[in-house]
């Protein structure tokens, strides 16, 4: 519209300066007396009128508006045969023909007519022709003035030509600048709107994204597909229709990838998948093809989304009704918008990663502290009463981890975690608290349904089977019936309740463990049991021997029982070996006093041995392990079980040593006692046994 008002503005200035040159000759030829005008005043003044009337009507006609160059062309060559006409009427005085070149020249500027331009000027040129022909004017050489008119047209139409050609170029560089505009403006809009990208407003802004990019594109869909983390499926998660399109997301969930393989083939090699018209598809993409037609494609241009160097899904841009027609500069914009948008959803997973991070415990998967907190606030309201609460507490597993490693401990925890989180309701929040603490909220429950939740719980830990030690959970609950009551003091309630049970469960719950240990132990080594139930009856023996009281003879024989139990974590091949140990195995075995130790220490029931544990391997002249102890600073009952062990050991066959005679062992003994045995001990014990 605005190019149609300046073609218009120009014109009219050639309407008016057209009808002012007649005006002007005829003033000129009114004072110059020996001049005689050609024009009569009323062809001259009907001239004139024909241009005003035109002038005058580009303000009042649409019409005339709409054809103001073809007008225009029109009575400007109008002009020109009339100034011909009257320059042969004239026999072609030089001042006429003069003007006649001059205005041929002037309307070959001014018009752009290309095509009919040309066949303007070879019409001029026949009428030039036949009226030089014609005429018998001594003034002008007829080849002069033909060739003259000849130049000055051929120069005047090239500069026109050259003038258009031009304006061509400035026109596509606009064109092109304003596409690019568009196009930057269009590229700000949509970085703009993913800047402030949060997980409350993602969806709304790759929704409006991907409209963003349909209506610049002028597609009829814009989508975008994820695919599952098992690679196995696809599905439709984002998608834009143009007014009048259906959408087709609801029939796009859970497609099978192993069923596309053509395309997923494509989208791993990180290609660009182009189809112009879906009915030239390859064979190989049938599958594709038929999915394609259900939606009623024609063509599309898929773009796969790589994140981490992983395929994530891909970007569809559809046509229904007609087929696309992308140059490769359209394709490189839309790629750039791609990967702007691949940015925010990799910027979106990596926020994801920090809310998990923030919210959930990286061990068991269960919300953390934190978010117990936050959910705690937002429940502890007067519509959820009465609110719950259940503190629970894995048993034993200080000792878990110090006897099989905190590798056990975590499987443990997470079984744990696995059975609370079984045995609740879906509005229920268990998070972990730290440690073997757990923590679970219960809105709109009663204490009977909380008791009823705990009594599940204890069942279902106590189906649990497939473990090799017992999973046992202390359990405490309190429940908040009033709103003026401090939430605060109803997790202490809770909390004290649970420490409770704890006291009363832990000690038979360590001794489970303690015996899963013994039993396991057994089971690397035949003959450990056994070992363990010899040394008990010697060693009572020798404390009734030697007047032991009845606490120490329990201690000792506990102490029989439970000596070697840091060896359950040595792997079977060495405890087992029948060979010389390297040097490297040895001192593996040589941790087992410490580790029994730790084991031990960890269970009040035990505890009374572990000193006794960490020290049997010591000797009497400080050349023991694990820490060079000598002489008294041996444990007391460290060095009666030392005497028990070496001489059971000595006469039952091992898998490194045979076994020997009863004289053989206490006469090695009586040659140790001394270095590694007490002296006075061994020789209480060789009394003994004669």
């Amino acid at each position: 519209m605005k190019k149609l008002e300046e073609e218009i503005k120009f014109y009219r200035k050639i309407f008016i300066l057209a009808a002012a040159a007649y005006l002007i000759f005829a003033v000129i030829y009114r004072f110059t007396p020996e001049l005689t005008d050609p024009m009569s005043l009323a062809e001259r003044l009907i001239s004139i009128s024909v241009f005003l009337m035109v002038f005058i009507l580009s303000y009042r006609s649409d019409w005339v508006k709409r054809r103001i160059e073809g007008i225009s062309y029109l009575v400007s060559l109008l002009a020109i045969f009339q100034l011909i006409y009257y320059t042969y009427l004239q026999n072609f005085r030089v001042a006429l023909a003069i003007l006649i070149i001059l205005i041929t020249a002037i309307f070959n500027l001014i018009f752009n007519l290309n095509l009919l331009k040309f066949l303007t000027n070879l019409l001029l040129i026949i009428v030039m022709i036949f009226t030089l022909y014609f005429s018998d004017s001594k003034q002008i050489v007829v080849p002069i003035y033909f060739s003259s008119y000849l130049i000055i047209t051929a120069l005047s139409f090239y500069i026109s030509y050259s003038i258009e050609q031009a304006q061509n170029r400035i026109e596509k560089n606009l064109e092109e600048l304003r596409a690019q505009y568009k196009f930057q403006k269009t590229l700000a809009d949509v970085s703009s709107r993913l800047v402030n990208l949060g997980l409350n407003n993602f969806n709304y802004k790759i929704n409006e994204s991907l409209k963003v990019l349909g209506e610049f594109f002028d597609i009829d869909r814009s989508y975008i597909f994820k695919v599952s983390d098992d690679k196995k499926t696809m599905s439709n998660k984002f998608e834009w229709t143009a007014p009048g399109i259906k959408s087709e997301k609801d029939k796009l969930q859970n497609l099978s990838t192993q069923k596309f393989k053509w395309w997923f083939e494509k989208l791993n090699q990180k290609e660009l998948i182009i189809i112009e018209n879906l009915e030239e598809l390859d064979n190989q993409a049938d599958p594709e093809k038929i999915l394609l037609k259900e939606q009623n494609v024609n063509s599309l241009i898929v773009v796969p989304i790589f994140i981490s160097d992983e395929l994530y899904g891909f970007f569809g841009f559809d046509l229904v009704e007609s087929e696309m027609d992308f140059n490769q500069a359209k394709i490189n914009q839309l790629k750039i918008f791609a990967d702007v948008i691949t940015r925010a959803i990799s910027k979106h997973l990596d926020n994801l990663k920090i809310k998990e991070l923030s919210y959930y415990d990286s061990l068991t998967g269960l919300y953390n502290r934190r978010f117990f907190e936050v959910e705690m606030e937002r429940l502890d309201s007067q519509r959820q009463l009465p609110l719950s609460i259940i503190m629970a507490d894995l048993n034993g597993l200080k000792i878990i981890n110090d006897s099989y490693g905190h590798k056990k401990g975590d499987q443990m925890l997470n079984k744990a975690a696995e059975v609370l989180k079984s045995s609740l309701r879906e509005e229920d929040i268990l998070a972990r608290q730290g440690g073997d603490e757990f923590i679970i909220l219960l809105p709109q429950t009663d204490q009977n349904g909380t008791a009823k939740i705990i009594q599940r719980i204890k069942k279902k830990t106590a189906a649990v089977k497939n473990l090799e030690l017992p999973l046992s959970i202390a359990l405490g609950q309190a429940t908040k019936t009033n709103s003026e009551e401090d939430i605060e003091e109803i997790i202490r309630q809770a909390d004290n309740q649970m420490y409770e049970n704890k006291l009363s469960e832990s000690r038979s719950s360590k001794s489970n463990i303690v015996q899963g240990l013994i039993n396991a132990l057994d089971a690397k080594s035949s003959e450990t049991k056994e070992h363990a139930m010899r040394m008990t009856k010697l060693a009572f023996d020798f404390g009734e021997k030697i007047g032991l009281t009845e606490s120490d003879q329990n201690r000792l024989s506990l102490l029989a029982t439970l000596h070697d139990i840091g060896k359950i974590n040595i792997n079977e091949e060495i405890l087992n070996k029948e060979e010389k140990l390297t040097d490297k195995e040895w001192k593996i075995i040589k941790k087992h006093t410490e580790q029994g130790y730790k084991i031990a220490s960890s269970s009040e029931e035990f505890a009374a041995v572990a000193e006794e544990i960490f020290s049997h391997h010591e000797n009497w002249d400080g050349s023991g392990y694990p820490r060079n102890l000598k002489e008294n600073s041996i444990p007391f009952l460290a060095r009666i079980i030392s005497l028990v062990d070496s001489f059971d050991v000595m006469t039952h066959e091992r898998p490194y040593s045979r076994a020997m005679s009863k004289k053989e062992a206490l006469t090695e003994i009586r040659r140790c006692a001394g270095s590694q045995f007490d002296p006075k001990l061994a020789a209480e014990f060789i009394e003994m046994l004669k």
